[in-house]
């Protein structure tokens, strides 16, 4: 009976971790096939990054407003809309051939993205208790960091032969089939009313959030990290093909050493989290990250070899950072612990939404000097976590 209800309760998380998988896939495929939605339109390319920008900004909203009624709410019909809204504007992105349409229903599309992740999150936490809930994180975050790894190779080589019509049917495909497993696998529960909840108790508790000196210090680090990710992330399609003169399929391959790197960063912290502390590995990846971004700004224009090189070595810490991070936030906050988590994600993606925007200053400054910028940036930022946790531990 046991075994039964464990096999049932990995299906489950599986499920709920491939449908969060579909969510961020649905955010990344996009990023390769830039250049491609620009001359299909005919619009520009600060209009086409908009697109990118606007998808994050709007998750991140959502992440906050979310968060206050998924305890209220069946977390499975919530998973249900969204699929629905994704599956709708997928279907209207891939045969409208007015921009202005396509740009709206993508953030539609962004809305029923958004609603996933926290809700699948809070599903598995309700799910599993103590040493299990740890574990079940732990597959969560491995299979939710496969997402934006391998989504821009998927995403290059559908649009190389299929283009942009071809990877919005394919989330399509993707929603419907999940839409249907959600309905037959995810259990159901009843809604709850929970009258405690006041506007003014919603207020003070971000307050409190925001009042943690060390908690707040490393969301902002935070901020600047994804930032400068999503600026490389999305200049990448321009720099390979405007510099390098390579196909589209062969900038979603060229994708992979991110994609490699990223998921061996997530794999080392799972091992080295059991044998250095936290703080140390915090410290060695905020110097080791805008380190790499500084070389990224000096090298990316000179070989490919080294562009590969480095974009691997970036990767790891990237891949590093996201579970590092949530870890770290969730052991500053022994209350509220839910809510810091809510603006981590608020804030990473806010970061993300800019990055994106900011790539466009590419056309007014150098990028050599842009990113060699943004890795002087982050290297001074960190020194802000690094004076609160010397000063914690000297206490």
């Amino acid at each position: 009976m046991a075994e039964s209800v464990t096999r049932s309760k990995s299906l489950i998380l599986y499920t709920l971790s491939i449908i969060t998988f579909f969510a961020s896939l649905s955010q990344n495929i996009y990023t390769p096939i830039i250049l491609l939605i620009r001359d299909s339109f005919h619009v520009s390319i600060n209009w086409v990054n908009f697109t990118v920008s606007s998808f994050i900004f709007i998750i991140a909203v959502i992440q906050i407003f979310i968060g206050t009624v998924v305890d209220q709410k069946n977390k499975k019909r919530l998973i249900l809309l969204s699929l629905i809204l994704i599956s709708i504007s997928a279907a209207i992105c891939a045969y409208t051939t007015n921009f202005t349409i396509f740009m709206l229903f993508r953030m539609v599309q962004a809305v029923g993205a958004g609603i996933i992740p926290l809700v699948a999150i809070s599903m598995v936490a309700q799910l599993f208790d103590g040493e299990a809930r740890g574990n079940a994180m732990g597959t969560y975050q491995i299979l939710l960091t496969l997402a934006p790894a391998v989504s821009p190779v998927l995403g290059g080589f559908i649009g190389e032969y299929l283009g942009y019509k071809g990877i919005f049917l394919f989330l399509f495909t993707m929603a419907i089939t999940l839409l249907v497993v959600t309905v037959y696998i995810l259990p159901s529960e009843k809604e709850k009313i929970n009258i405690q909840i006041q506007p003014k108790g919603f207020i003070q508790t971000y307050k409190t959030v925001f009042s943690h000196y060390i908690g707040t210090s490393i969301i902002i680090v935070s901020f600047f990290i994804f930032f400068t990710y999503f600026a490389i992330l999305v200049y990448l399609p321009v720099l390979l093909h405007d510099n390098y003169q390579v196909s589209l399929q062969l900038v979603g391959l060229l994708y992979l050493p991110l994609t490699v790197s990223m998921i061996s960063g997530s794999m080392l912290f799972n091992k080295l989290q059991k044998e250095k502390s936290l703080s140390i590995l915090f410290f060695t990846t905020i110097l080791a990250m805008p380190l790499l971004i500084i070389l990224f700004g000096i090298y990316h224009t000179q070989s490919l070899i080294w562009l590969s090189i480095i974009l691997f070595a970036y990767g790891i810490t990237v891949g590093f950072s996201a579970p590092l991070f949530s870890t770290l936030i969730s052991n500053e906050y022994s209350e509220n612990r839910g809510t810091a988590l809510g603006v981590f994600n608020f804030i990473r993606y806010l970061g993300m939404a800019l990055g994106g925007m900011s790539a466009g200053l590419y056309q007014t400054f150098p990028s050599s000097l842009l990113f060699v910028f943004f890795g002087v940036l982050l290297l001074l930022v960190a020194i802000i976590p690094y004076k609160n946790f010397q000063s914690k531990n000297s206490l």
